[in-house]
């Protein structure tokens, strides 16, 4: 199901747009599904990109689908199910994608006493550093999630900012997101992010996953940042390693006419086979 399509314009505030200004091409589009509702908690995740400064929809070039999206996803928190209710993805720079940041979620503030949905931003690698100080300097957007471990009975925050990618915290990120997707605690509408969920290819050693080549995982990543920050997950201590079938080869679902329910059902026959 297909989203209504807007724009962000200068004033910062959402404008539809006309159908002469859409084609095939998703991006530098919010994409909605869902009205913001006063009532609800949301969640935002935004995975940053380097980018290309200033582009616009209307200057894109034949080359610049190469360049990895700056990529914002939106969703509302339910007791037994999460629903994707908007969406964003261009290849701009970190600081224009703060700007998108806070207007979405500003427009979704839910329940928030400021109006400022959770934000979670992966800082590091990367230039997510600068879609945060943007949006907490320029913005004072200051719901931003808190980097949390478990040393002890109780989760202990760090003080630190933003989402940290490293080779523990992306097999947890990609190991308790998938379990909550795969068991249906979240709603997606977005056909784009099935399509990336598709071309994921899972690295058995490593224990996650990355889009393929020539592909783009930006969007899944921001949506697993956002049911991570939803869910309040923290960092566990790795008590013990599992050994893992490094040799089984990942589905090539890219090559296939293989549809978004069976992909699904795939992806989690696939990952129960790489957790025994």
């Amino acid at each position: 199901m297909t989203g209504l399509p807007y724009r962000i314009a200068n004033s910062g505030l959402l404008q539809p747009l006309d159908a002469h200004d859409l084609d095939r091409d998703p991006r530098g589009i919010v994409w909605i599904w869902e009205e913001p509702h006063p009532g609800s908690v949301y969640c935002v995740g935004v995975d940053p990109s380097v980018g290309i400064t200033s582009w616009d929809r209307t200057l894109r070039t034949q080359d610049d689908s190469k360049t990895d999206n700056g990529a914002i996803e939106l969703i509302r928190v339910g007791r037994d199910r999460d629903y994707q209710v908007a969406e964003y993805a261009a290849p701009i720079d970190p600081e224009d994608l703060a700007d998108v940041a806070n207007a979405l979620g500003r427009l979704y503030g839910g329940t928030d006493e400021e109006g400022q949905a959770l934000c979670i931003i992966e800082v590091y690698p990367g230039p997510g550093l600068l879609t945060q100080r943007r949006l907490m300097n320029q913005f004072g957007y200051l719901n931003q999630f808190v980097w949390k471990y478990i040393d002890a009975a109780v989760p202990r925050p760090t003080g630190s900012y933003g989402w940290v990618a490293s080779s523990k915290s992306v097999p947890l990120l990609w190991a308790r997101t998938a379990r909550h997707i795969l068991k249906g605690g979240l709603r997606i509408r977005s056909p784009w992010l099935v399509e990336e969920m598709a071309d994921a290819e899972i690295d058995p050693q490593k224990m996650w996953a990355k889009a393929i080549r020539g592909r783009h995982d930006d969007r899944l990543r921001a949506m697993m940042l956002a049911v991570w920050a939803a869910h309040e997950w923290s960092l566990d201590i790795e008590s013990e390693k599992t050994e893992v079938n490094t040799n089984a080869s990942a589905p090539e679902w890219q090559a296939s006419d293989i549809s978004a329910d069976k992909m699904m059902e795939a992806w989690e026959e696939r990952w129960a086979e790489l957790s025994e």
